[in-house]
C-alpha cells in the first residue's frame, strides 16, 4: 500500500472521537450454577455481620467476589472500614450470613395493625435489627425490645417491617398472596393517603440506607422527552433529608468537558440493575436500550439473523435496531428490590423468535472474491509492516478484476493533502463496517478492543482500568501501551464466513 505516512500507536491520540454508543464485549465467566443467583458478583444482598455486637442485624451491601466454596467477599453500602474511616467496609462472609434484600411489607401487611408481641425488623443505625413489639404508644409509635442488646427503643410504623427468615431459598412466613376483593374494598378510600405516605417513607428510608457518598446509581428525570430514561451517575453527597447531589458518568456540563453535576430527589434515584449474562431476547420482551448516554424503555418487536434486535419505543413511536450488548431486560425498583415487569405490559408473545449471538471465536479465514456494492462503506486492512491489525474507513469506487478494487479513504488524504486518497487493494483485505453497537458498562481488564488512533482502528488488549473511563491498552505487534478514553474504544470483532464474531477476551490472560 502506498499511503501517506501514518504512524503506528506511539503518541497520544488526536481528537478523533467516536460517536456515543459503544458496547462492552460479552465476557466469558466461570460457571457458578452451584451458587444461588442472588450471590453472583454485583448482586445486592443483606448481610448479617459476624461481629457479636451485630447479632440479629442485617445491612445492605453487594457481592464483590467468590472467595471459596463457602466464603463470599462483600462490600457494605453504609458501613465504613475502621482503618481508613472513608472507604466502604469489605469483608469475607460465610454464605449462610447472606440473603437477598428482604421484601418490604405488602399492601395487605401495610393495612395490618401492629400489635404487642409482633416480631419485627426495625431500621436503626443504617441496618435492620430483629426485635419484638412490647407497647403501642399514644403518639403512634411502637416500643421495640432487642434481646441481643437488651435495649428498648421507640419507632414509627414506616421504620418497621414484619420479620421474615430466609429458609431454603424462600421467605418464611411466605409473602402474602393477592388481596381479595373484600380486602381491597375494605377501607380502601380511608387508607389510600396513609399508604401512599408509608410508601414514600419506606423509599426515603431505603435511599438513606443505600445511597451514601460514592455510591454508583442511576438517575431518572421528569423533564419532557426524558421520562422513563435512566442515566448512570454516582452520589457526591446527600443534601438534607430528600435530595442528593449526583455526578453523571456520561453527561457533560455546557463546556463539554466536566461531568454534569445535578441535584435530584430520592424518588428519582436507584441502584444499577444487576447484570445478567447470556440473555436471549424474544419478541415481546420489555427491555432497556442504551442510547444517547441513557437507558430507555422499549419492547422487542423483531430479531435479525445478524444477532441484532429491533426495539419499539412507545413514548416516541420510534423503532431502532440494537446489538444484544446494548440491551438489558427491564426491571422495576420497587420497595428496595428488583421486580420484573408486571404481566400484561408486554406485547403478546406469539410466534416468539429467540435472538441469540454466536459467541464462538474461530481462526480468521480469508474471504476470497467478497462482493461489495459500489459506494458501500467498508474497512480496509494493510499488510505493510507496522500496520498489521489496523483498519481504516473507506468506500468502494469500482472493481478492476483479479480480486482487486479501487477504494477512496474517508480520513486519509492524497500526497497533496487535499483530496481523499484513492488506492487499489485486494478484496481479501476488505470487510464491511462493523455494526454500530452500544456500551452496556465499562470495559474490563483483558478485554480485546479496537482503539481509534491516527484515523484507524488498531487491535489491542486492555491491561489496566483507570479513573474517569480511561484505559491502558497494549498493542501486540508494536509492544506499545497507550492511554485511551472509552469513547475511543470499541469491542473487537472478527468478520468470519460473512458474520461478525465478537472476541471479548484476549487469549493471553
Amino acid at each position: 500500500m502506498s499511503l501517506r505516512p501514518r504512524q503506528s500507536p506511539g503518541l497520544p491520540s488526536p481528537a478523533n472521537q467516536r460517536r456515543k454508543g459503544l458496547k462492552k464485549s460479552i465476557n466469558s465467566r466461570p460457571n457458578r450454577n452451584r451458587l444461588p443467583c442472588y450471590l453472583k458478583p454485583g448482586a445486592t444482598v443483606e448481610i448479617n455481620p459476624e461481629d457479636p455486637d451485630f447479632r440479629g442485624s442485617w445491612f445492605l451491601g453487594k457481592v464483590v467476589s467468590i472467595q471459596s466454596s463457602d466464603k463470599i467477599q462483600v462490600e457494605y453500602n453504609t458501613l465504613l472500614d475502621e482503618e481508613t474511616g472513608t472507604k466502604l467496609l469489605k469483608e469475607d462472609i460465610d454464605m449462610s450470613r447472606l440473603r437477598p434484600p428482604a421484601p418490604l411489607m405488602s399492601e395487605r401487611e401495610k393495612k395490618k395493625v401492629i400489635v404487642v408481641g409482633d416480631k419485627v425488623d426495625a431500621f436503626y443505625g443504617d441496618g435492620w435489627w430483629e426485635g419484638d413489639v412490647t407497647e403501642v404508644l399514644a403518639d403512634g409509635k411502637f416500643s421495640v425490645y432487642f434481646r441481643c442488646s437488651q435495649e428498648l427503643i421507640s419507632f414509627t410504623k414506616n421504620q418497621l417491617r414484619f420479620h421474615r427468615e430466609w429458609v431454603d431459598d424462600a421467605w418464611e412466613p411466605p409473602l402474602a398472596e393477592k388481596e381479595s376483593e373484600e380486602d381491597k374494598a375494605d377501607g380502601e378510600e380511608d387508607d389510600e393517603d396513609v399508604l401512599s405516605q408509608v410508601d414514600l417513607e419506606a423509599t426515603r428510608a431505603i435511599a438513606k440506607q443505600m445511597f451514601s457518598s460514592g455510591t454508583v446509581v442511576e438517575v431518572s428525570s421528569d423533564d419532557e422527552g426524558f421520562q422513563g430514561c435512566w442515566f448512570a451517575a454516582k452520589v457526591i453527597k446527600r443534601i438534607g433529608e430528600d435530595k442528593y447531589l449526583v455526578e453523571y458518568r456520561d453527561l457533560r456540563e455546557e463546556d463539554g468537558i466536566e461531568p454534569l453535576k445535578e441535584e435530584t430527589d430520592f424518588i428519582h434515584i436507584r441502584p444499577p440493575p444487576p447484570r445478567e449474562e447470556d440473555v436471549d431476547f424474544a419478541v415481546g420482551d420489555k427491555v432497556d436500550a442504551f442510547y444517547n448516554d441513557g437507558w430507555w424503555v422499549g419492547v422487542v418487536n423483531d430479531g435479525f439473523k445478524d444477532g441484532t434486535v429491533g426495539v419499539f419505543f412507545r413514548l416516541t413511536r420510534e423503532k431502532m435496531r440494537f446489538g444484544r450488548q446494548g440491551l438489558r431486560l427491564h426491571k422495576d425498583w420497587v420497595n428496595g428490590t428488583w421486580q420484573p415487569p408486571l404481566k400484561g405490559e408486554e406485547i403478546k408473545r406469539t410466534n416468539v423468535s429467540k435472538v441469540s449471538c454466536d459467541r464462538s471465536v474461530r481462526p480468521k479465514k480469508t474471504i476470497e472474491k467478497q462482493e461489495f456494492s459500489i459506494g458501500a462503506t467498508v474497512e480496509v486492512s494493510s499488510e505493510e509492516e507496522g500496520f498489521e491489525d489496523s483498519w481504516f474507513l473507506a468506500r468502494v469506487i469500482e472493481y478492476r478484476g483479479d480480486g482487486k478494487c479501487l477504494l477512496e479513504y474517508d480520513n486519509i488524504k492524497a500526497e497533496d493533502g487535499k483530496e481523499p486518497l484513492r488506492e487499489e487493494v485486494d478484496v481479501s483485505l476488505i470487510r464491511p463496517q462493523p455494526l454500530e453497537s452500544v456500551m452496556v458498562s465499562p470495559f474490563e481488564r483483558h478485554d480485546k478492543v479496537d482503539a481509534l488512533y491516527n484515523d484507524g482502528w488498531w487491535v489491542g488488549v486492555i491491561v489496566k482500568v483507570l479513573a474517569k473511563a480511561n484505559y491502558l491498552v497494549t498493542f501486540e505487534k508494536t509492544q506499545e501501551t497507550l492511554r485511551f478514553h472509552h469513547s475511543q474504544l470499541r469491542p473487537h470483532q472478527e468478520w468470519i464466513d460473512g458474520k461478525w464474531i465478537t472476541s471479548s477476551k484476549s487469549q493471553k490472560v
